[in-house]
């Protein structure tokens, strides 16, 4: 490990699945949980950690399958898995009514803890946040998988790119995102992880329960985003009783990545 990286730290969840976390920021400051998009991990977050370390303690995570935590040989990891997964972290670590800040599959999964657990998160910040996958939404998922499983990562990137970035910083970045992605989901151990959480979240469907969310939310979505356009997350706030819903011009699926700064002045203007 290079001289000031921090060791990386886990946590047994109770049927021995280890999942990999950080904290960061103040130790008396709010708690703030950022919840990962798919086929990503907690690097996905780099760009928005300085500006939200300051005022919140922050926990980075890898769901199962993701990063440096395990992915079980048995699957699919439905959504709810997951959410289950961050509850347990949460126990175990005591983190206490955190702010949740998700992205894509992220912010899935924060509907789901927020549904299944009323009263105990301070609100949401989720981008990209469907209330279900639909059949177009599932089709393509499906092609991802099976990208990844015959030509590898960089197939898959090439299958998944067109829908998870503006086109100008597609364009722009290309080279750098096509290496983290090979990066992220190049390991052999965890292809089969990738395969597990994208064939886990196609039948995901909470609208009958949305109704149980009554944390403050800000639902946000960027105009140019192909894969959850804004006329399918509007769904989600027509579905919940305190939500605030923004398009963000010129960003595609994965805001916090395209425009980090932008993205915390606007996360921490509606906490204020």
């Amino acid at each position: 490990m290079r001289a000031g990286r921090p060791e990386p730290t886990f946590v047994t969840l109770p049927d021995g699945v280890k999942l990999h976390y950080r904290v960061q920021g103040p130790v008396d400051a709010p708690w703030m949980v950022l919840l990962n998009g798919l086929l990503s991990d907690t690097t996905m977050w780099a760009g928005v950690l300085p500006g939200l370390t300051q005022r919140f303690r922050v926990l980075t995570f890898d769901s199962r399958g993701q990063g440096k935590s395990d992915a079980p040989e048995v699957g699919p990891y439905s959504t709810a898995q997951l959410a289950e997964d961050a509850w347990e972290l949460f126990r175990a670590l005591e983190v206490e009514r955190p702010w949740l800040v998700g992205l894509s599959n992220g912010s899935a999964m924060s509907l789901e803890l927020m549904a299944s657990h009323p009263g105990a998160f301070a609100g949401g910040i989720l981008t990209s946040s469907v209330s279900h996958i639909d059949f177009a939404m599932a089709l393509k998922a499906e092609h991802w998988a099976r990208c990844l499983e015959i030509g590898g990562p960089l197939l898959q990137f090439d299958a998944v790119a067109p829908y998870l970035w503006g086109d100008r910083f597609l364009e722009a970045r290309h080279g750098v995102l096509r290496a983290y992605h090979q990066a992220v989901t190049g390991q052999a151990t965890h292809h089969h992880g990738a395969l597990h959480q994208i064939r886990g979240m196609v039948t995901w469907d909470i609208r009958d329960r949305l109704g149980a969310v009554r944390e403050p939310l800000l639902l946000m979505v960027g105009a140019e985003d192909l894969l959850t356009p804004p006329w399918k997350c509007l769904e989600t706030a027509r579905l919940t009783v305190n939500s605030r819903f923004e398009v963000i011009p010129g960003m595609g699926h994965a805001y916090p990545v395209e425009d980090p700064k932008g993205f915390v002045a606007r996360v921490q203007a509606f906490i204020t």
